[in-house]
């Protein structure tokens, strides 16, 4: 690509990267990089256009920078939005790391389906991304570098110049005379990423010119590879897990039958899925061998922030300690979809001839605090009543979730006790047509 002007390629790029998109969110930094990406877009003809600010407050100019993007983008006819965030200046170690944190949480805000974010992220910053990766000695997830499309919660991230190099970002402010402010921070070499763009990427690129290029083409290739194991690791993380509660369950006897790389996959699927950072490997091996192979009848737990994994019997749990409070009254539905529950959020369904209301019929969440000592009931499909507390047992229930288990009553007799088991009834008949259906979402 030897043409300054990156129109042509970003049109291409966004019919490749984001087809169906029509809602950009530009990150304006107010650097070169982010006002080359804003230039480029606001010469788009299609599509909503606004660019988004965060004021981190680091810098005594940080004011400053945010009346330039302002006056920035009146200029150039885009609409325009700032968000504040408060930092912790003294822990100067992770500042890049919570600043980067709280930058995408703030860009997130007011997103929808449809919002698409766009970083100006390039060749070089790929580059040194690649770099950092390997001084933290990370494998193929670090290696692949930053992604061309990320699914966001709501809307995706996509970073169209990703193959563009600084030189021709340079190439493109100068052929419009643009402006754009300068950082004192990123002269900062007590920085990784100053540093390695300061001082060893020239090092890199007087030694091999191409290296950014050729980095980036490497980086493609690990992300090939990892996308190969993330499909074998979902297959995995299907055979090996289930659902109790409002909890993934983890079966050790399974986790053995796989080799020692795919049960450490499955495992960093599992910490994904609750949405905690993925554990080391150091920390792996001890939960393998410190809870998964533990004694039976031991009772260790590992703590990873504010959850904790617990073994019980042949499974695995995680254990959300915020999610562990005891619901203190009996829960009256009253008709609403969702109910907010200390466990979660509970949903229920109705079928559409159902004919069943909170009108007709009193239902009610109840917990095991609120239960009888003496209540018993027979689960469908056995011969025989049996106390609660002898069902929760051979249910195979921990201990520390028995409390959490939501019995749901229908005009005071014990429906079910959810995820568990569904009782037979004595006083109410529901019919087909009247299909109640109750989960944690």
């Amino acid at each position: 690509m030897k043409d300054c002007d990156l129109l042509p390629y970003l049109q291409a790029q966004l019919k490749t990267l984001a087809p169906q998109c029509d809602n950009f969110k530009i990150a304006l930094s107010g650097g070169m990089d982010s006002v080359v990406l804003l230039h480029l877009f606001s010469r788009l003809h299609n599509g909503k256009v606004m660019a988004h600010h965060v004021h981190h407050g680091l810098s005594a100019h940080a004011d400053d920078w945010l009346l330039f993007c302002s006056t920035l983008c009146k200029a150039l006819n885009v609409d325009f939005c700032a968000t504040r965030v408060h930092l912790d200046k003294k822990n100067r170690s992770s500042l890049e790391a919570v600043a980067r944190e709280h930058r995408y949480k703030a860009l997130q805000e007011n997103a929808s389906v449809t919002t698409c974010l766009v970083t100006a992220h390039h060749q070089d910053d790929q580059l040194e991304s690649i770099l950092l990766a390997l001084k933290r000695g990370a494998g193929l997830t670090g290696l692949q570098g930053v992604l061309a499309t990320q699914k966001l919660p709501k809307g995706m991230l996509i970073r169209p110049l990703l193959d563009v190099s600084r030189q021709q970002i340079e190439d493109y402010a100068a052929l419009f005379s643009l402006a754009w402010i300068e950082d004192e921070s990123n002269q900062d070499q007590r920085f990784d990423r100053n540093f390695i763009r300061h001082s060893i990427t020239p090092l890199l690129k007087a030694r091999w010119p191409s290296i950014a290029k050729t980095a980036a083409r490497s980086a493609l290739h690990c992300q090939a590879q990892q996308t190969l194991i993330d499909e074998l690791t979902e297959v995995d993380f299907k055979l090996c897990i289930r659902r109790l509660l409002n909890d993934a369950v983890l079966n050790i006897s399974a986790l053995k039958a796989l080799t020692a790389t795919r049960r450490s996959n499955v495992l960093r699927q599992w910490f994904k899925s609750v949405e905690l950072a993925y554990p080391s490997t150091k920390q792996l091996i001890a939960l393998w061998h410190d809870i998964a192979l533990c004694d039976e009848g031991a009772c260790p737990k590992m703590n990873f922030k504010s959850m904790s994994v617990r073994r019980y019997q042949d499974d695995l749990y995680f254990v959300d300690e915020q999610k562990m409070q005891i619901e203190k009254e009996v829960c009256v539905w009253k008709g609403e979809d969702i109910l907010f529950l200390c466990a979660g959020k509970l949903q229920i369904k109705i079928s559409a001839n159902a004919g069943f209301t909170a009108k007709q019929h009193c239902v009610e969440i109840r917990f095991r605090q609120h239960l009888p000592a003496s209540l018993s009931c027979q689960p469908i499909h056995r011969y025989a009543s049996r106390s609660i507390k002898k069902l929760l047992h051979e249910y195979n229930l921990p201990p520390w979730l028995r409390a959490q288990v939501p019995f749901i009553f229908i005009d005071g007799e014990l429906y079910a006790a959810l995820g568990l088991w569904q009782c037979q009834m004595q006083k109410i008949c529901l019919t087909t047509d009247e299909t109640l259906s109750l989960s944690f979402v």
